[in-house]
């Protein structure tokens, strides 16, 4: 592994001189062709609203059913539209893909150039020769030095186990849903071991460049198994928020839980996709949890849309602070859903 390639960046992330440094993260935008002219609305609100540092887009940000993107000019418009607060204010952003970005046709793969050629776009392709497109690291820097202090991974958690079999040459009549599942009983993809594999040793990588293990992030769209424990346990778990449906894990576990564990560097691992959650909870020191949604071309209950904020400390960047800002908070009824 390329050290220096982790570390390539098209805007440099940097603590703030007060030694603060602010993520917002929102998913489920669900835009494209035919996207509610409420959605860049709220966009907006919530940019304008949380100055954030760095935003993150966490999968879905097109699609589905009516709502969508066909080719790359489909795409290009939307993101126009829905980056605008960030590219107009330099606001660095970046993205990974959720199960619904290619219900189309337009490959992830396709996507990304497009997504990258917007100055303000930090998020990368990644390695080709590891599984999905756009994962990735991205440090953020020390207020007064190049040290890294925090970093934040990206990783694409794929669609569904037909288009897994597909690619590893399984049959299609493989039952990795049982009668007895985890959760929600679907379908979903998770990441693959050489995903895991690649986070493990950009995390020897870069601790050995910087003498010091680094506190992170981790973000993909869809959850991983491990937030049931956190929902069947809420006591044990510090839960808190709202759960209103089931976790939208896959059936099978792909370890990152375990690797981000071992390693001792991921402080928060946090999801998208289940648009009415937004719970967080403890699990063996690790912080999990959702963001809500954004969306109002799907389902979101108009009371929980919204964003989620981590602020950072560059004194004690292992203690991410983190909460939800809602859409209603800051537009009042007009942030809700205006039914056609």
């Amino acid at each position: 592994m390329d050290v220096n390639q982790l570390l390539e960046l098209k805007r440099t992330l940097r603590f703030n001189k007060d030694g603060k440094f602010k993520i917002l993260m929102m998913s489920d935008l669900h835009g494209g062709v035919g996207m509610s002219e409420q959605l860049p609305v709220a966009i907006r609100a919530m940019v304008e609203y949380c100055k954030p540092d760095l935003v993150l887009l966490g999968g879905d940000t097109s699609g589905p059913g009516r709502v969508c993107v066909e080719t790359q000019d489909d795409l290009r418009n939307s993101l126009d539209i829905i980056t605008a607060p960030m590219e107009e204010n330099k606001i660095p952003w970046a993205h990974v893909f959720g199960n619904h970005d290619d219900n189309h046709g337009l490959k992830n793969e396709e996507q990304e150039p497009v997504y990258e050629a917007y100055p303000y776009c930090v998020s990368k392709r990644g390695d080709k020769d590891v599984s999905g497109v756009a994962n990735y690291v991205l440090p953020i820097l020390a207020s007064d030095s190049d040290k890294i202090k925090f970093n934040v991974f990206g990783l694409d958690s794929h669609d569904d186990m037909r288009k897994f079999n597909d690619c590893y040459g399984f049959s299609q009549d493989t039952k990795y849903v049982l009668n007895q599942h985890f959760c929600f009983g679907r379908g979903y993809d998770t990441l693959h071991f050489d995903q895991v594999r690649w986070y493990y040793t950009a995390s020897e990588e870069l601790e050995k460049l910087n003498g010091s293990k680094i506190p992170a992030l981790m973000y993909m769209h869809i959850p991983i198994p491990e937030l049931c424990l956190v929902l069947n346990n809420r006591n044990a778990c510090e839960y808190e928020g709202n759960s209103r449906e089931q976790v939208g894990c896959g059936e099978m576990n792909s370890g990152i839980f375990s690797a981000c564990l071992q390693r001792g560097d991921v402080k928060a691992m946090f999801f998208g996709h289940d648009h009415v959650n937004d719970f967080t909870g403890k699990y063996c020191g690790i912080m999990l949890g959702y963001d809500a949604g954004m969306d109002y071309n799907s389902y979101q209950h108009d009371d929980l849309r919204g964003a989620r904020v981590f602020e950072l400390d560059e004194s004690q960047p292992e203690k991410i602070n983190t909460y939800m800002v809602r859409v209603r908070d800051l537009l009042g009824s007009a942030g809700d859903k205006v039914s056609c």
